[in-house]
């Protein structure tokens, strides 16, 4: 595992007045749900989706928007190539990190000596690697479904050695049956929050493995 789980999670959900907010399963269907996610955990190889990521910052009248592809082959590798803005991507390819932003010379860094992924975009690798054992073990686990659509809200444990320092809640958005990643929101200390939507995600499709080169 990777050190830092803000792996998990969804897109924030506004309910309207006249619609019911999503009902809390029962312990029975957690476990049920549980078992499932696991299982469709342990058999994914690889997963690709367009990814639509909002940055909601304090004091920020508007978000910050950016779209592009998410690529992920296991066990630790994977790219975010964003189209907008264009030219800019993170890599993570084991304990190694490249960052190119606009204008900027390209960022290269070591997880094992880090101790930490270098941006919130980067810990999504961990989401692959998460599953019920790992959820119960760094935070308080909440569900709830309304039709298609499991919401798994996760608090974490705030020891001196959590591995999810700064971070006040994760809640993912799952689809059903098939536990498909939908979205993942990380709220972050300060009111600072990103959204991650994940729009035709593949599983276990094939990759071309040149795109986890670190130049």
């Amino acid at each position: 595992m990777v050190s830092i789980r803000l792996a998990l999670a969804g897109i924030l959900i506004a309910w309207p007045a006249a619609q019911a907010a999503p009902v809390t399963v029962t312990a029975g269907e957690m476990t049920t749900y549980e078992n499932g996610f696991t299982a469709v955990q342990q058999g994914t190889r690889s997963f690709k989706s367009s990814l639509r990521q909002t940055l909601h910052l304090e004091g920020v009248a508007q978000p910050i928007v950016s779209l592009g592809t998410l690529y992920y082959e296991t066990p630790n590798r994977m790219l975010i190539r964003f189209s907008q803005p264009a030219g800019e991507w993170i890599l993570v390819n084991g304990t190694g990190v490249a960052i190119q932003k606009q204008g900027k010379p390209l960022q290269r860094r070591d997880l094992s000596a880090q101790g930490k992924f270098p941006s919130h975009a980067a810990s999504l690798l961990d989401f692959f690697h998460s599953d019920a054992a790992h959820w119960h073990r760094d935070f308080d686990v909440g569900m709830a479904r309304d039709g298609d659509r499991l919401f798994v809200t996760l608090k974490p444990f705030m020891t001196p050695t959590a591995p999810s320092q700064g971070v006040e809640q994760i809640v993912t958005t799952l689809g059903l049956p098939g536990y498909d990643i939908l979205g993942v929101e990380v709220t972050i200390q300060a009111g600072n929050k990103i959204d991650y939507e994940f729009l035709d995600g593949q599983r276990n499709g094939p990759i071309d493995e040149g795109l986890f080169k670190i130049p």
